[in-house]
């Protein structure tokens, strides 16, 4: 597997931005992506952030059927009984739909809402 050489640094209200050095650095405007928001119990995610982290993961990465899948990507929150932030994944893809929190009973959604799908 490829090793990611990735630096982050944190912008203001606690975002993460994730990037790779290179000879832009000093012209750039913007560097590197939203990798996810620091909270006071841990690190949320964005949806790029968990396409980065999700194929390493082992734990904490909840898969949804394509049912739930579509409930998700259109904003709502699923039920299930984990707590914590977890990464959303789709089942039987390599594909990501960004984090969640759980408090045991549902797992709350953070897709912004320009990027919702209408069901």
């Amino acid at each position: 597997m490829e090793e990611l050489e990735l630096k982050f640094y944190i912008g203001g209200k606690g975002r993460v931005y994730a990037y790779r050095e290179c000879e832009f650095d000093d012209i750039a405007k913007h560097k590197g992506i939203y990798f996810g928001t620091l909270e006071r119990d841990g690190l949320r995610l964005s949806i790029e952030g968990s396409f980065i982290v999700g194929k390493l993961a082992r734990k904490n990465v909840i898969e949804l059927d394509d049912l739930l899948a579509l409930k998700w990507l259109s904003g709502e929150d699923i039920e299930t009984n984990v707590y914590g932030y977890h990464i959303v994944k789709w089942k039987g893809k390599d594909y990501f739909l960004g984090c969640g929190k759980g408090n045991g009973r549902i797992l709350r959604n953070f897709v912004p809402k320009d990027r919702r799908i209408n069901k």
